[in-house]
């Protein structure tokens, strides 16, 4: 694909081989010049071709597509969003697509070029490279196909002074059929079918309101665009979770057609779509790194890519614009941050399986990207400059040694969402077999700033119960153990995270079931009962700088009810201290009861909460 080192003379649907100086008969508008529609061929030195080829060439009513959006760098306005050239993306059958991708961006700038009137520069000339490529573009599979087809769009206008007419025709007519849908990407695609479906129609449809074929192509185009934003983003403008890795390239694709959707009439653009599409760009903002990149991709960010976020906030509000100059390199703000954001940094939707537990909008801010599609769990944790681990959040649970794993057709659902002032939370449920259930919580403390992970798992029948959970480290960070006690160390640049294990016991000479250590895999916690039906695994993060100097330490606390002792598998709670700050963290596991803990009187399922210097307790989360 893209500039080929060779031709072929195959035919496959997209005209054939030798039609260089096939005459093509267009249906001309009224938009066409007469000089043009008073002619009967339109072949190579026929003085319509003559005509058609300068109305081209100087066009004083119609804006260029380089000069509808903001560049400000040499990176092509195509490639916004895709990542360099020498990093490769796995498919959707975990296959690496670095050649076509490659490929690819080597067309686009090659393409970019004569779309700003500048010479080619290819292995072959041109003629031979549109020979090449229409040769095998009607059998092509490629991830970027979808893409080339939009390059070789945009370049047509410029295209008619540097080829044959027949070429220049049957080039035309290939990007129309495609288009019109000679081959759709499949449902499970979506960044795909709005390159082909939505911008392929609209480009067209805008650089070519002369002829009808392309014309009418605004109606499509405007159609598939509307309904990418409306199916592929849940409310609020979440993408859904299978398509976190693509957040950029689908705001490269929807900025781009947003600007030639709004300059056509039949396109369907109004307040709604703009307002979708202004949701989508926020949470783009909730999901960028501090080096500027997206969460849970494996793309870096490239420096280029502000011009698309210049773009894509064309309209914006002042507070937008602050936000992301804070979060995005190379942006510079317009407006200077809000001390009260205008909404909450955290986002989640049960249909995206997408959440965001986010402490602040700043570059350096806590937050905790979640996915949750299927029967895996994704998780991303930055703190500070730091991103400390990045991918699939392990989950190993055995009885009597048998391994358990996902019921059929089961997978993992959001069972509550919450955030305020004090903290974001998610808890997230899965059935396995054996007819366990696990419960899988996570809550970022705004201004406490730490963050507290565990896993209920729910069982019905007693044995020796074990698990395991792999959380995977990213390169450069490393976790450091403590000598004599159970906790650790994350350090990246510099030590970013003290991690308690809470089920645990805090010194390592008392005896356990399991224990925290770091492998290969990542930060692995292992746990476990010789007999019991249900066990919780919970850790405590400290992201505060200044208390990771200090002494800590943690207990797991009596649970009383009805003056008697509550066992470890129906309720379990823990004392935390860092520094001089304490927190109390409870969990019921069998039924709610009226039960006691340090003094506190609790009839809820689930609380997490600060001790005051007062002695009060001040609840962060309860869970009724």
């Amino acid at each position: 694909m893209a500039i080929l080192t060779s031709t072929s003379s195959a035919t496959n649907g997209w005209g054939p081989a030798d039609s260089l100086t096939s005459s093509y008969s267009p249906t001309w508008r009224s938009d066409a010049p007469k000089s043009v529609t008073a002619c009967e061929a339109w072949s190579d030195d026929s003085p319509g071709w003559k005509a058609w080829s300068a109305h081209l060439t100087d066009r004083g009513q119609l804006t260029p597509l380089i000069k509808l959006l903001p560049t400000g760098h040499r990176r092509a306005a195509l490639a916004w969003g895709l990542p360099r050239a020498g990093d490769a993306r796995p498919d959707a059958n975990g296959e690496s697509n670095a050649n076509s991708l490659h490929a690819a961006l080597e067309l686009i700038a090659a393409l970019d070029r004569v779309e700003n009137h500048k010479s080619w520069k290819g292995e072959l000339g041109l003629t031979e490279t549109v020979t090449a490529w229409l040769a095998e573009a009607g059998l092509a599979s490629a991830a970027y196909f979808p893409l080339e087809c939009i390059a070789w769009s945009r370049a047509l206008p410029a295209l008619a002074s540097k080829l044959p007419a027949g070429l220049w025709w049957r080039l035309f007519s290939s990007l129309v059929a495609a288009a019109e849908g000679a081959q759709q990407p499949g449902e499970d695609n979506p960044l795909g079918r709005q390159w082909l479906t939505a911008e392929l129609p609209l480009t067209l449809a805008y650089l070519f309101p002369e002829i009808a074929e392309a014309h009418q192509l605004a109606i499509a185009g405007g159609r598939a665009l509307l309904l990418g934003l409306e199916q592929t983003l849940a409310p609020e403008g979440l993408p859904h979770a299978r398509d976190v890795a693509n957040v950029r390239p689908l705001l490269g694709v929807w900025t781009r057609s947003r600007a030639m959707a709004r300059e056509l009439n039949k396109s369907g653009w109004g307040d709604d779509s703009e307002a979708r599409f202004a949701s989508f760009v926020r949470q783009t903002l909730r999901l960028t790194r501090r080096d500027g990149g997206a969460a849970l991709s494996h793309d870096d960010y490239v420096k280029g890519d502000a011009a698309l976020f210049v773009a894509a906030l064309e309209g914006a509000s002042r507070e937008d614009w602050a936000i992301a100059a804070e979060n995005v390199p190379g942006l510079h703000a317009k407006h200077s941050m809000p001390r009260s954001p205008v909404a909450s940094p955290a986002a989640s939707h049960e249909k995206a399986c997408l959440a965001i537990l986010r402490s602040e909008w700043t570059d350096s801010s806590d937050r905790l990207t979640v996915t949750y599609n299927g029967t895996e769990v994704r998780t991303e944790l930055a703190v500070g400059r730091d991103l400390l681990w990045s991918g699939v959040w392990t989950l190993n649970i055995s009885v009597d040694g048998q391994q358990l794993s996902p019921a059929k057709d089961a997978c993992w659902e959001e069972v509550c969402w919450h955030s305020d002032a004090d903290a974001d939370f998610l808890e997230l449920e899965i059935e396995l077999t054996g007819g366990v259930r696990v419960q899988r919580q996570m809550l970022l403390a705004r201004q406490d700033r730490f963050l507290f992970m565990a896993d209920a798992v729910l069982g019905t029948t007693s044995g020796a119960l074990d698990y395991r959970c792999v959380l995977p480290l990213t390169e450069g960070m490393t976790f450091d153990p403590a000598s004599e006690t159970r906790e650790g160390y994350l350090v990246g640049r510099k030590p970013r995270a003290v991690v308690f294990p809470l089920s645990l016991p805090e010194w390592r000479n008392q005896p356990w079931r399991g224990g925290l250590t770091s492998s290969t895999a990542g930060l692995e916690l292992q746990c476990g009962h010789p007999a019991a039906r249900r066990l919780y695994a919970p850790m405590f993060l400290d992201f505060n700088p200044k208390r990771l100097v200090r002494p800590a330490t943690w207990r797991r606390l009596t649970v009383a009810e009805n003056r008697e002792i509550v066992e470890h598998e129906d309720a379990v709670g823990y004392r935390v201290q860092s520094g001089a700050q304490q927190w109390m963290i409870y969990r019921s596991l069998a039924d709610r009861g009226n039960r006691t803990l340090l003094g506190q009187n609790l009839v809820s399922e689930m609380l997490v909460a600060r001790f005051k210097t007062s002695g009060e307790i001040e609840p962060l989360l309860e869970i009724e």
